[in-house]
Order: structure tokens, then sequence, then C-alpha cells
């Protein structure tokens, strides 16, 4: 089972690179946003002081920093501890914990060196004459959302 924590690992750098290197990207100063697929798809560059849809963006700085990182920082631990206590087990738990984990990973490295977290990814829908956006994310939000939804479909398949 060396082969499969190995693997995992691999994983968990591949998905922080990948976020690291699309958020470095996007902070660079001759960046321009663009639209990817038109009327529904652009690249933009957000800065993200809360959490999920800016929840905590208006606290003020101070606490909003250290409670964020802390609450953010408990919730990898406690994850980090259910990886090594799954990551031995078949089945695909131990690999959304990876992707949960390196989510986590990006958004902690980016309050760490900047103090937001850096968003990029703005999709949107037209119906009816309006515009509906989804708050801007970035890898790391999409690889912990995927899981999240994934483990929570597995836990009530299982009933």
């Amino acid at each position: 089972m060396i082969h499969r924590t190995q693997a995992q690992i691999g994983l968990f750098d591949l998905l922080v690179a990948a976020d690291q290197l699309t958020k470095w990207w996007i902070q660079q100063p001759d960046f321009r946003p663009f639209v990817a697929i038109p009327g529904f798809f652009n690249i933009i560059r957000a800065h993200n002081t809360g959490v999920a849809f800016s929840m905590f963006a208006n606290l003020p700085d101070a606490w909003r920093a250290y409670l964020l990182l802390g609450v953010t920082l408990g919730i990898a631990f406690a994850v980090l501890f259910w990886w090594l206590k799954e990551r031995r087990s078949s089945g695909i738990t131990s690999w959304l914990l990876v992707m949960i984990l390196a989510g986590a990973a990006g958004n902690i490295w980016d309050r760490l060196q900047q103090g937001y977290v850096v968003d990029f990814i703005d999709w949107h829908v037209r119906i009816g004459g309006h515009d509906y956006h989804w708050p801007a994310f970035n890898i790391a939000d999409a690889c912990i959302s995927v899981a999240v939804v994934a483990l929570l479909v597995i836990s009530f398949s299982r009933r």
C-alpha cells in the first residue's frame, strides 16, 4: 500500500502545483481578463478576503485573517488525520480526502502569503435576458467542492 500512498502524495503535489501556477499566472502585471467560452465562462482576477462566496469578507482585517486561517487549519488537520486512517483502504475516499487537503493547502498558502485567496474562474449563464454569475473560484476551491460532493454522494448511497 506504500505505492497507493505515494500516488496520493503525487496527486496532492500535482493539484497544489496546478492551483498555485494558475494563481501566479493570473497575478502577472500583464494579465488581462478574457472570455474563455462566450456566454458561459470567463477568466478574471479576483481577491477573496473571505471564504466561500466571500463570506466573512466584511469582518475587521485582523479578526478575519486569524479566524479564517485558524478554522481552515483546524479543518485541514482533521481531514489529514482522516486521510492517515483511510489511505491504505481500498476505494475512493482517501483520494477525495487528498483533493480536499490539496485545495486547503493552496488556499492556506494564499492567505499566509497575501492575506487573501486569488480567484479567477467566472462561470455565468444568461437566462431570459438575465445574467447569473456563480461567485469566482479557483482550482483549490474546485478540488474541495468536487471532493465534498463526491463524499456526500458516497455516504448517502451506502444507506
